[in-house]
C-alpha cells in the first residue's frame, strides 16, 4: 500500500507540473509539504527561493511564511485577512465540521466559543500554583519508582500534562487515574496517526480517498474512543444531573462548571452542544502531547549539556532553598530555568507548522500578492533558526534570553495574532514548573552505554523526539 501511495504521489506531481516561488524552484509543489523533513525542508527551500515561499496546490496558492516579521504581518497586523482555516477533509472529520477553536473558520458562533473558552481557562488557572504544585509532585513520586532503571519517560509526561488539564476543566470531580491513562494514549495515538504522511496526503491529494486508507480508519475510531470520554464528562458533570449518575452542577471554578454557565462573569457563555463538546477536546489536543514533548526536548537537550542542568540546579537552590518549589509566578525570580524552557521552544516548538490559514480576501504578505482563498501556512520552526535574528539558530543556548535585547518578538512557539493559542500561559507555567521539579529532584543522565538523544526533525502534526532513554539519578541534599 505505501509503494502504491507512493507511486501516485509522484504520478500526480508530475500531471499537476507545481513550483515554488519567487524565482523557478523544483517541481512538486505543494507536495513539500509531505516531505519527511517536514519543517526543516521548508526552511530549507525558503532560504534557497525566498519568504514568503509560493507552492501550488492544484489550482490553490499555498504561501509558507518562514519569518517572525512575515508571521507577524500575516497574522497580527493583517489578521483579518488571514483569520480563515482552509477547508480540510481531515479536519472535518476530526471536529465535528469544524466546530473547534483550532480548526473551524471564523464565524459568530466560532468567535463566541473563543471567547468563552478563554474566559472559562482565565477563571480555572486562578487556582493553577497550588494544582501545579500538586502535579509537579506526582510526577515526580512517579519517575521516582522508576529507579536506577534507563526509562523512556514520554509515556509520565502526557499523562501529567493530560492530568493538569483534567484537574481544571473537571476539578475533583476528575476521572479516575486508570480513565485519564487511557484517555491520554488515544490523545498521542490521534496525533501520531494524523501526522502520518499516508493520512495527511488525503488533504494534498483528494484523488487518494477513494482508496483503501488503514490510517484514515484508525484514526475515526481514535475520534470514536476521544469523543466517548469526552461525552461521559459532559453527562457526569452536567447541571441538574443529580444522583447516581452525575453531580448536583460541577464546581464553577472548574473550565467545564464556567462553560456550562456556572460562572456568570465568564463572558460569551454558556457553551453547549458541539461547540462544548469541542472545546473541551481542544484543551486536550493541544494542552497534552505539545506540552509533554516540548518537556521532553528540554530532557533530550539537557543530556546533551549536562552544565546547563548544572547551573539551573544551582539557580534553583539558592533562589528557592532547600525546601522550595518553582511556582508560575517565581519566573522572574529564576531566570536561567525560564531560559531554558524558552530556548527549548525556539529550538523545537511543538506544532512546527502551527495551523494552516486561509485568506479571506485579497491580500498582500511581506509585498507579495495573496489571493483571496490561499492557504497560508506559517513555518514556526524557519522563523526560529533565522541567521538574520538568532546567532548561531541551531545550538542549543540558553544564555541568549539572559542578555539584553535578546529577540523575543521573535519568538512565536504558540503562534500571534487572534488564532494563537489559548493556552499559551498554562503551557509555559506548566513546562517551567515541571522542569524545576524534575531537576531539583534528579541528574538527568544517559543510559550506561553512554547513548544520547537524537536531536534530528521530522515531519508530523506535533513535532515528537526521537525515543530515547534516561537515567534518573537522585540529587543528594544540598
Amino acid at each position: 500500500m505505501a509503494v502504491t501511495i507512493l507511486l501516485l504521489l509522484l504520478l500526480l506531481a508530475l500531471i499537476w507540473g507545481g513550483s515554488a516561488r519567487r524565482g523557478g524552484a523544483p517541481w512538486g509543489g505543494a507536495l513539500h509539504l509531505l516531505h519527511p523533513g517536514g519543517p526543516r525542508h521548508l526552511h530549507i527551500l525558503a532560504r534557497t527561493y525566498g519568504d514568503p515561499l509560493c507552492l501550488r496546490l492544484g489550482g490553490c496558492e499555498v504561501v509558507v511564511l518562514s519569518s517572525a516579521a512575515a508571521i507577524r504581518e500575516a497574522l497580527a497586523r493583517r489578521w483579518g485577512d488571514f483569520v480563515g482555516r482552509p477547508h480540510s477533509y481531515l479536519a472535518s472529520l476530526v471536529s465535528r465540521g469544524g466546530q473547534d477553536l483550532a480548526l473551524g473558520d471564523a464565524s459568530p458562533e466560532w468567535r463566541r466559543q473563543r471567547g468563552a473558552t478563554r474566559g472559562a481557562l482565565a477563571r480555572a488557572v486562578r487556582h493553577l500554583e497550588p494544582l501545579l504544585e500538586l502535579q509537579g509532585w506526582a510526577l515526580c513520586q512517579e519517575l521516582s519508582s522508576y529507579g536506577a532503571a534507563p526509562v523512556d519517560l514520554f509515556e509520565a509526561f502526557t499523562f501529567h500534562t493530560c492530568s493538569t488539564i483534567c484537574r481544571l476543566a473537571f476539578g475533583d470531580l476528575m476521572p479516575p487515574e486508570a480513565e485519564v491513562r487511557s484517555f491520554t494514549r488515544c490523545v498521542v495515538e490521534l496525533l501520531e496517526v494524523w501526522g502520518r504522511a499516508s493520512v495527511r496526503a488525503l488533504d494534498v491529494l483528494p484523488s487518494l480517498r477513494v482508496l483503501p486508507n488503514a490510517g484514515l480508519r484508525e484514526l475515526l475510531r481514535l475520534v470514536e474512543r476521544r469523543d466517548a470520554f469526552v461525552e461521559s464528562q459532559i453527562r457526569w458533570h452536567q447541571v441538574g444531573n443529580v444522583g447516581t449518575q452525575g453531580c448536583a452542577s460541577p464546581p464553577r471554578d472548574t473550565v467545564l462548571g464556567a462553560l456550562l454557565g456556572g460562572d456568570p462573569t465568564v463572558p460569551m457563555g454558556p457553551l453547549g452542544g458541539d461547540r462544548l463538546h469541542m472545546a473541551l477536546v481542544d484543551l486536550f489536543i493541544g494542552g497534552t502531547e505539545t506540552t509533554a514533548v516540548a518537556l521532553l526536548w528540554a530532557v533530550a537537550f539537557l543530556l546533551h549539556h549536562p552544565q546547563v542542568q548544572d547551573q539551573v540546579r544551582a539557580e534553583l537552590r539558592q533562589v528557592l532553598g532547600p525546601r522550595g518549589t518553582p511556582k508560575p509566578g517565581d519566573m522572574g525570580r529564576l531566570p536561567l530555568l525560564r531560559a531554558t524552557v524558552t530556548e527549548t521552544l525556539r529550538l523545537r516548538p511543538p506544532a512546527p507548522l502551527a495551523l494552516p490559514h486561509c485568506a479571506r480576501r485579497h491580500s498582500s504578505i511581506a509585498g507579495i500578492p495573496v489571493p483571496a482563498g490561499s492557504i497560508v501556512i506559517p513555518n514556526l520552526f524557519a522563523a526560529h533558526h533565522d541567521p538574520k535574528i538568532w546567532d548561531r539558530p541551531d545550538e542549543f543556548l540558553p544564555e541568549r534570553f539572559l542578555q539584553p535585547g535578546a529577540p523575543w518578538r521573535a519568538l512565536l512557539p504558540f503562534g500571534c495574532g487572534a488564532r494563537s493559542c489559548v493556552g499559551e500561559a498554562l503551557a509555559r507555567a506548566e513546562l517551567f514548573v515541571f522542569l524545576g521539579h524534575i531537576l531539583q529532584r534528579f541528574r538527568l543522565e544517559p543510559p550506561s552505554d553512554g547513548a544520547l538523544p537524537h536531536l534530528g526533525v521530522t515531519a508530523g502534526t506535533v513535532l515528537r523526539c526521537a525515543p530515547f532513554r534516561v537515567r534518573l539519578t537522585p540529587c543528594p541534599p544540598p
